[in-house]
């Protein structure tokens, strides 16, 4: 197993270039941002239908008006990932681009609007179809998102502009400067759309991209499928990347697309069929994180014999509880820890696998509603499937069977560790490689007197315990250290409005991948970036002077430390 572990580490800066790609970092980025869209129009779904639960219906009048928020909201969502991933792109596009050649961060998202409705809004009598407006457009929105931003930054690198004299307001020159740009957008895509249309028989874009994929989409949506998605999430969470950055771009429309799917065959009055959801993999098939980590914490908090694992375990269980298991992972560690790779991959499989058999056999609902990230799975699972009675029961069958895969392997784990605190009980290891006070204090006189500190994670969970961390320690660290440190959490592709506002940005391990790209970005501010490993990242969460030394030490030697 440790000769497969050695290989595996082999693999990872490919896997590390791949999430940290520019278009995957765009698609990632503007996925992330609406989140917000969906949580929202599921409020609306739960106002509808829950009440059916206990045989209430709202009258046709009423339940239009309730749902009227959702039919535009979630209705609009492909619509709406296009603005976003184009904007991701352009943010991403410019840290390349020469001062004073920036592309319209704005204009790109008034391109992309304009363009889905050319392409998507097909006429209708008295109006325009929106069938293609939600999420049935968004794999067309992406490829449109896609190409917008380049279309701008061939514009402005050929200096294809008008140019207008400099008396002439800013705001005023920014407009024209752009109007090529938003020309040669919109009659590249008008003129594409015309042909598109002649050569397939009059289908756009968006109908005939999902003829073509709905055959892999039901396969992905299939056992095999389930199992294969997931077991390679838990695989490249296990090398310490972000799995769902990795495996998810490819799959992120069809799981809204079935969500849509499910909701309109539950509106009907029919079983949601579909058990590949973006709520499904958070609340049944990751529950407590990817590996499915919740019963292992509780193991390591309340079976283990070793001092280690029931300290780790019971710091962690809270995390966990609400599905931010990177101190579980990098503090116990099970990332490249050969003991744990078997089970780490077979808990979400097995869990994909019951979810199909409890929708497919016994006909649970599958999910119909969004469900925030961090909401505990055991009352997640429930909600989003509008409280059907097995999913109650689908929570204890996932809890036993995980139990049932994770126990073993844990319990070889933690007589090892325990033998291991046995025989260096009387040794004193406590070797201290840190740099001392004093030297560090004679090295940090140019750094700033009030420093902003950024964490940013993959989904605020972590980088939130070590700003916390900073923050609920400021009196300790400005004694310590003559420093006065402001933290903010954040995750990874929300930070690109806020970066201009800090002078040194964390990165989690789980985004470190992210480092080359964040430093370009960070440049044009002056901040400095400073990655982290597993290990040590969950002991700067716990300990705040640990992680003041850790940055200071950095920044005041320069960020090539870091490399």
């Amino acid at each position: 197993m440790n000769a497969v572990i050695k290989q595996l580490e082999k693999m990872k800066p490919f896997f590390d270039r791949f999430t940290a790609n520019t278009y995957v970092s765009a698609m990632r980025n503007g996925l992330i941002a609406p989140m917000y869209v969906l949580l929202f129009s599921s409020l609306f779904m739960m106002i509808g239908y829950i009440p059916n639960t206990w045989g209430f219906y709202w009258s046709d009048e009423i339940m239009s008006l309730i749902l009227k928020p959702y039919d535009f909201t979630m209705g609009m969502f492909g619509l709406i990932i296009t603005m976003t991933i184009s904007k991701s792109l352009a943010e991403i596009l410019n840290q390349k681009m020469p001062v004073g050649k920036k592309i319209n961060v704005v204009a790109t998202m008034v391109s992309a609007i304009s363009v889905y409705l050319i392409m998507m809004a097909d006429p209708i009598e008295g109006g325009i179809s929106i069938e293609y407006l939600g999420s049935s457009g968004m794999l067309a929105g992406m490829i449109i998102a896609f190409i917008i931003p380049n279309i701008y930054k061939f514009a402005i690198k050929r200096n294809l502009t008008i140019k207008l004299p400099d008396e002439v307001p800013p705001n005023i020159s920014e407009t024209f400067a752009s109007l090529i740009a938003y020309s040669l957008t919109i009659a590249f895509f008008w003129i594409f759309d015309i042909i598109f249309r002649e050569l397939s028989g009059g289908m756009n874009v968006a109908e005939a991209l999902i003829s073509v994929l709905n055959p892999i989409f039901s396969m992905a949506d299939s056992y095999f499928g389930l199992s294969l998605l997931f077991g390679a999430t838990a695989f490249f969470q296990f090398l310490g990347l972000n799995g769902p950055d990795v495996v998810f771009p490819a799959v992120k429309p069809a799981m809204f697309m079935n969500l849509a799917a499910n909701q309109d065959a539950y509106a009907a009055g029919l079983q949601p069929t579909h058990a590949l959801t973006n709520s499904s993999y958070d609340m049944a098939i990751a529950m407590g994180g990817t590996g499915a980590t919740l019963v292992l914490v509780l193991m390591f908090a309340f079976l283990a014999k070793s001092k280690a694992n029931k300290a780790v375990g019971r710091a962690a269980t809270i995390p966990v509880l609400f599905a931010v298991n990177e101190p579980l992972t990098f503090g116990a560690p099970l990332i490249m820890n050969p003991m744990f790779f078997i089970p780490f991959m077979l808990a979400p499989i097995a869990n994909s696998i019951l979810l199909k058999f409890f929708i497919d056999v016994l006909g649970m609902s599958g999910f119909i509603m969004e469900v925030p990230w961090t909401m505990p799975g055991i009352l997640g699972l429930p909600l989003g499937t509008n409280l059907d009675p097995l999913s109650f029961v689908l929570v204890g069958v996932i809890l036993l069977v995980d139990a049932v895969i994770y126990y073993p392997f844990f319990k070889v784990y933690d007589n090892e560790r325990y033998q291991m605190e046995q025989e260096e009980k009387d040794n004193d290891n406590n070797d201290d490689n840190e740099i001392s006070l004093t030297e560090l204090k004679g090295r940090i006189g140019s750094v700033k007197k009030d420093l902003n500190v950024l964490v940013l994670c993959a989904g605020g969970g972590t980088s939130g315990l070590f700003a916390n961390s900073l923050n609920k320690n400021k009196e300790t660290i400005k004694e310590t250290f003559d420093i006065d440190v402001n933290a903010q959490a954040s995750h990874y592709g929300q930070h690109s409005s806020i970066i201009q506002d800090y002078d040194v940005i964390v990165l989690a391990p789980q985004v470190s991948s992210h480092y080359e790209n964040l430093k370009e970005e960070a440049a044009q501010y002056s901040a400095s970036v400073i990655k982290t490993s597993g290990k040590e990242y969950i002991e700067f969460t716990r300990d705040s002077d640990k992680a003041m030394r850790y940055i200071l030490n950095i920044i005041s030697e320069g960020e090539d430390k870091n490399d």
